[in-house]
């Protein structure tokens, strides 16, 4: 294991066990729909979702779009592009592309808008990214990013000083895991105008969080950045929170929108 290039290289090559996990975590639920709103989609528009997954956020921006849209997924995960393309089989707006770096396989002015959910905080070169959103953006197109900034994150009973110690030891797993607040400084360096940041915070108290949490678990064992007794502790003391009450988790996410 390269730790370099672990943030991308994790997503490459994904077991079994996670992805069962990520289709738990990914799966569309309605009040995603709210993350959308700034993207203005409308009837009839082209749209790219840069890093789909397992597609079901790209279905969804398919029904959005319709009648007369069409969206294109794109991924680094050939996995998830055969389950995605399987899952639209019977859709003829909707169809995904693996691809192997930041260079995208579409022409220049095709797509009206471009949606990037969770993905900038791990490519490995974020101008280069948002160059090539912008290359394929028609003049006048919409670029809206929503992703996450790790050093914001709530998680109780832990209390700040573990939850930073927790997200500290998974950090290589990103490429920046501060991505939030930079994107709109991103989005104006490269070239992109009108840049509008709004935040939506995520609060769970239910245990969905609980995924997120194992996900970077996992991390963490992989890096061997914390001891595994202290992250099994921690993991426990979510679990119990959630069966007294004293759970929470709560992670904003900035929704950044721009033109080209």
């Amino acid at each position: 294991m390269d730790v370099s290039s672990f943030f991308t290289d994790h997503w490459k090559d994904i077991e079994d066990e996670r992805i069962a996990r990520y289709e738990q975590m990914f799966v569309w639920r309605e009040g995603q729909r709210a993350l959308l709103a700034p993207a203005r989609l409308e009837a009839g528009h082209a749209v790219l979702d840069l890093g789909a997954g397992p597609g079901f956020f790209a279905l969804a921006l398919a029904e959005m779009v319709s009648p007369g849209g069409s969206v294109k997924g794109v991924d680094i995960n050939e996995r998830f592009v055969t389950d995605a393309n399987a899952r639209a089989a019977d859709l003829e707006n909707v169809g995904f592309h693996h691809v192997v770096d930041h260079r995208l396989p579409f022409p220049d002015d095709h797509f009206d808008r471009v949606i990037c959910k969770n993905v900038l905080e791990y490519v490995p070169d974020l101008d280069a990214t948002l160059a090539e959103c912008r290359r394929v953006l028609k003049p006048g197109g919409r670029i809206h990013v929503i992703d996450s900034d790790w050093g914001f994150v709530v998680v109780e009973p832990w209390g700040k000083e573990n939850v930073d110690r927790f997200f500290q030891a998974a950090a290589p797993a990103f490429n920046e895991p501060n991505i939030g607040r930079l994107v709109p400084g991103a989005l104006a360096r490269t070239g992109f105008v009108r840049v509008e940041v709004q935040l939506s915070g995520f609060v769970d108290r239910e245990g969905t969080g609980l995924n997120v949490l194992t996900n970077m678990a996992g991390y963490i064992a992989t890096f061997d950045t914390l001891p595994a007794d202290e992250v099994g502790t921690l993991l426990d003391q979510c679990r119990t929170g959630i069966a007294d009450g004293s759970y929470m988790f709560c992670l904003p996410q900035f929704l950044v929108s721009a033109h080209k």
